[in-house]
């Protein structure tokens, strides 16, 4: 493509001139910005137009001028004069002003883009690291265009109506049916209507409480009966664990029978089917440990250019990192990977669950040891970025063990926050010897 070609003067010319002539009533509609322009004369005259507005004066060629030559914005003011009043008097405007808006913002956009391209074609010749560094340095600068490319700026809510009236028509005909991702964890669905395309939830326990459990059986219930891409990213359990879990689940095999080879001629044939069921699922594993934020979103992207994902598992969250946020000490640390998170479940367009730590000041309550908002390890940022957060309490792994022997073998869920439903508790049957939690 010409560089030429990545520019319009006439459309420039013809929208300045069209709020010259017309006024700037209509730039509510309008998402640009003075950086949208190639010309540099037109840029300027474009912010003494917004500051303008800004201020609620009119907008004129006098207005325009005054406002420059006010604010030392004049580089060649008899030259510039005359280029203004050209604008009055001789701009073409037979199109609405949306028109030319849509040409400069479309030009802009590309410009940005060739830029990038030619900025990353000489990082590919000159950076001396890692290539996958490299690799997603390049696909973060592209996708933050990308994501500029999609702002639409203030609308007025007039062009809603249709979008609008089918959005209210398809909630009323659904009739309280599952409009989310199902888990298949009835009562779950039930109150958060299924996990939503942009919505990050937290699933949170103490040790040995089964959240890495709860998470593989919602991926395999995801891969394996609704038959959407899931991808794992485990940074403390190696990937023949995790499989090894799936299978045993899917099988019900225990698997501390399965490790001491003491599986009978029964389990076999389950065993087999779940291999085959289980490795022929789109399930995609990445147990490399040692995770940061810019391996975690390049290799998501990397994935999106082939499958349209159904659900991001990361287990677990605070063994994550940013280096580029490290130094702001942990607190920093943490919230920037939780906003990477959300921030991804946007991109990805499905939703992330976040496994995360719990502060050990859980235990030294004497009395209900129930998780709280609280208890969540670097609280703060990670309850403001999730949508959903969900803890699992077992009360047979705690003081209370004894205390309440109808909790033996079981696990209370407890939704703690739900930005779009109710919260509230439910009972699941936990059954670790199987990696498995049913429904009851």
């Amino acid at each position: 493509m010409q560089s030429d070609s990545l520019f319009e003067l006439e459309s420039e010319k013809s929208f300045l001139g069209f709020l010259l002539l017309k006024g700037a009533d209509n730039l509510i509609d309008i998402p640009l910005v003075p950086e949208d322009f190639y010309q540099d004369t037109n840029r300027r005259i474009y912010k003494a137009i917004l500051d303008l507005v800004d201020k609620r004066t009119a907008v004129d060629p006098v207005s325009v001028l005054n406002f420059l030559k006010e604010n030392s914005l004049l580089k060649d003011p008899e030259r510039e004069y005359e280029y203004i009043y050209s604008l009055y008097k001789d701009s073409v405007v037979s199109h609405p002003l949306g028109y030319y808006a849509e040409r400069i913002k479309r030009l802009s956009e590309r410009r940005k883009y060739s830029k990038l391209l030619m900025n990353a074609l000489e990082l590919i010749q000159k950076e001396p690291g890692e290539n996958e560094s490299v690799f997603n340095q390049i696909e973060q600068s592209l996708t933050d265009v990308s994501r500029s490319a999609d702002v639409k700026g203030l609308l007025p809510v007039s062009g809603d109506k249709a979008a609008l009236s089918e959005y209210i028509k398809d909630i009323m005909e659904s009739r309280g049916q599952i409009k989310g991702l199902r888990t298949n964890f009835t009562q779950f669905d039930e109150m958060t209507s299924g996990l939503k395309e942009y919505e990050m939830m937290v699933l949170a326990a103490r040790p040995g409480n089964g959240k890495t459990t709860l998470a593989l059986n919602i991926a395999s219930n995801v891969a394996l009966i609704h038959n959407r891409p899931v991808v794992i990213f485990s940074l403390e359990m190696s990937r023949m664990e995790l499989l090894l879990k799936l299978v045993c689940s899917y099988a019900q095999v225990e698997s501390n029978k399965l490790k001491r080879s003491e599986v009978t001629k029964s389990d076999a044939p389950k065993l087999i089917d779940a291999i085959i069921k289980v490795t022929s699922s789109p399930i995609y594993i990445d147990d490399s440990g040692a995770l940061s934020v810019d391996d975690f979103k390049g290799r998501v992207r990397k994935l999106l250019t082939n499958e349209t994902l159904g659900l991001i598992i990361v287990d677990y969250l605070q063994l994550m990192n940013d280096p580029k946020n490290r130094d702001g000490g942990r607190q920093q640390e943490v919230s920037s990977i939780s906003r990477a998170l959300k921030q991804m479940a946007k991109e990805a367009r499905c939703p992330v669950i976040a496994l995360s730590q719990m502060n050990r000041s859980i235990e030294q309550r004497s009395k209900d040891q129930r998780p709280q908002l609280a208890d969540l390890r670097e609280s703060g940022a990670i309850e403001q970025d999730a949508d959903i957060v969900t803890f699992i309490y077992r009360g047979e792994k705690g003081k209370d063990e004894e205390e309440d022997p109808r909790m033996k073998g079981m696990a209370e869920i407890i939704i703690a926050k739900n930005r779009s439903g109710p919260t509230g508790s439910f009972p699941l049957a936990f059954r670790p010897e199987l990696s498995r939690f049913d429904n009851v």
